[in-house]
């Protein structure tokens, strides 16, 4: 038999790693692992790293798409809105746009998810740089995009809770006690 503390698979002592913590100690050892230099990214900012990829695709993809829409001529457009507003008259519905105003809000809508696609694949790919600037720069990014959704879900777009879901787990993620350890910031 081993005496109590000593590994089975090292029975004279030589390996490195002492033996078995006392008994009644806490176990400090996962969130002091983290602090080491090449310890790797804790699971739930590795999380946060691939949905920040997918989210800032999505975003760049959107606005590509809007971009794209701002390459249908004028007349072309103004054809598609009559035939809207002959639809939407059908049905007693009124239909107010004109061609300018929707270019417009094409441009503002491929700027925003343009820059919020820019944005989150940068964070996404300095995510796994240990510094607080990263760790805050995430957080605070995503928190505005939640309270930007929120916003928009009390405005009465009931879709924006999903990705409200998405910014409000990544914001809880990244202050995990994990999380926090990886960046230094016990």
């Amino acid at each position: 038999m081993f005496p109590s503390g000593q590994d089975p698979y090292d029975p004279d002592g030589a390996r490195d790693g002492g033996g078995v913590p006392p008994r009644g100690m806490p176990d400090f050892g996962a969130h002091l692992d983290a602090l080491r230099p090449d310890a790797p990214l804790p699971r739930k900012v590795a999380l946060v790293r691939v949905l920040m990829f997918v989210g800032g695709a999505c975003g760049l993809a959107m606005s590509a798409l809007f971009l794209m829409g701002l390459s249908v001529p004028s007349e072309t457009m103004a054809e598609a809105m009559r035939q809207q507003a002959d639809a939407a008259g059908e049905e007693n519905a009124e239909f107010f746009a004109d061609v300018d105003a929707v270019r417009a809000m094409m441009v503002a809508m491929a700027a925003i998810t343009g820059v919020y696609g820019l944005l989150s694949t940068l964070l996404a790919a300095r995510i796994s740089r240990r510094t607080v600037g990263v760790f805050w720069g995430v957080v605070l990014f995503q928190a505005a995009a939640g309270a930007l959704l929120l916003w928009n879900l009390f405005a009465g777009d009931f879709f924006a809770i999903v990705p409200l879901g998405f910014a409000a787990t990544m914001v809880a993620h990244m202050f995990s006690r994990g999380a926090r350890a990886h960046y230094g910031l016990l």
